[in-house]
């Protein structure tokens, strides 16, 4: 059974344009590549007067934008193709950059079918990369295989099943017994870290744990 800690930093920081996180996420990442989509990188200037290192993307939103020119010296990877989101155009070039352990910033909020599509095009990455989710001070970690996690006592978890799970845990109050979690029919939502560390085996499927964030420390999978 491998073991997730969190005892390592991130590689990059990916900002997509969703709702932006505290300032101080980016204050804390000044050491990281942080690399941007078009509209994320305007929200960025507009909200903290902050600056990407690199932008990716169609680029649409940035031509449109009033503050264009202030992004000449941006480095921009166009991507015209529609057939890719924002999203999706970030992981590929952090997949051609050699990145694994990604932190992703700004994936929920404003329009709806924006938030699903993206946990959608997450779906198909959660084998490439090392993925942590931030937002409202939470992570969201997928889990591909049975995990023991370095969690606290009394912290709120929740695990969602990416489509379908079958999984047993040991050490929360709601103990899960080869449990079948199904997307859109069971999930283990809220449940609390009775005694830590925290075992989750899973059976079959992969799962979406969620947890306090340890920021700026990653999540760090061994074994």
């Amino acid at each position: 059974m491998r073991r997730l800690s969190f005892a390592t930093s991130f590689e990059v920081l990916l900002c997509l344009d969703g709702t932006l996180p505290e300032r101080s996420i980016f204050q804390q990442c000044t050491s990281l590549p942080l690399i941007a989509a078009d509209g994320a990188a305007v929200k960025l200037l507009r909200s903290y007067g902050i600056f990407p290192t690199t932008i990716v993307g169609d680029l649409d939103a940035l031509l449109l934008a009033p503050e264009r020119e202030a992004f000449r010296a941006i480095p921009q990877v166009q991507i015209a193709e529609q057939e890719t989101t924002d999203f999706e155009k970030i992981l590929r070039f952090a997949q051609q950059q050699g990145w694994r352990r990604l932190l992703v910033v700004g994936f929920q909020g404003g329009e709806p079918d924006h938030t699903l599509i993206n946990w959608s095009v997450a779906a198909r990455y959660v084998r490439t990369f090392e993925l942590c989710f931030y937002d409202a001070g939470r992570y969201a970690i997928p889990l591909t295989a049975s995990t023991i996690v370095e969690l606290e006592p009394g912290e709120t978890v929740s695990l969602l099943p990416q489509e379908t799970a079958v999984v047993t845990t040991e050490g929360l109050v709601w103990e899960l017994k080869r449990a079948e979690l199904r997307w859109g029919q069971r999930e283990s939502a809220r449940n609390l870290v009775r005694q830590a560390p925290v075992s989750i085996e899973l059976h079959s499927g992969v799962v979406w744990l969620f947890c306090q964030s340890r920021f700026p420390k990653a999540p760090l999978v061994i074994g």
